[in-house]
């Protein structure tokens, strides 16, 4: 197994899109509402592939094996509100295949995204039923803020701050 990171290119994007909408429907099905992990079909997420690519404060990575997209992570360069440190860059979203976790690719991903984007601070959002997600920023150094919000996708949905 040798794990390349790149900064995406064409060629790539639709291999991240099908990844995209694979790993949110495996994480969010049966957590939030149905229509919404239906929403995010290869289609649209190769729609928000294309414009994160021309987003000059946007950076996205993917994470190759064999040359094929096994994970991705988007990193913004100003975080969204309501992050409240402007110091810090925003990991926007990381995704690696269920069958890949465990193996560093998640890892890999965030501290090439921290060198890609210039910056070794990074906030981020994870769902609090993401218990996998939550334990895995722990595990790499990241520290809950005390910062939630709540997304409203029908059921309200609290997101805690990293």
């Amino acid at each position: 197994m040798t794990i390349r990171i790149v900064p995406i290119e064409p060629r790539w994007f639709e291999e991240k899109a099908q990844v995209q909408s694979r790993t949110w429907r495996e994480l969010n099905q049966g957590h939030i509402p149905q229509e919404i992990v239906d929403a995010i079909t290869p289609q649209f997420a190769l729609k928000l592939t294309e414009a994160h690519a021309k987003d000059p404060d946007q950076v996205t990575l993917v994470a190759l094996d064999d040359d094929h997209v096994i994970g991705f992570a988007e990193l913004l360069r100003t975080p969204r509100p309501p992050i409240k440190c402007p110091q810090a860059a925003e990991l926007a979203s990381l995704y690696v295949l269920a069958d890949r976790h465990r193996q560093g690719v998640g890892h890999m991903l965030v501290e090439a995204g921290k060198q890609a984007i210039g910056n070794d601070r990074l906030a981020l959002w994870v769902f609090a039923f993401n218990d996998n997600a939550q334990g895995f920023y722990r595990h790499i150094g990241f520290h809950e803020t005390g910062s939630t919000q709540t997304e409203d996708m029908g059921p309200e949905l609290e997101m805690i701050n990293y």
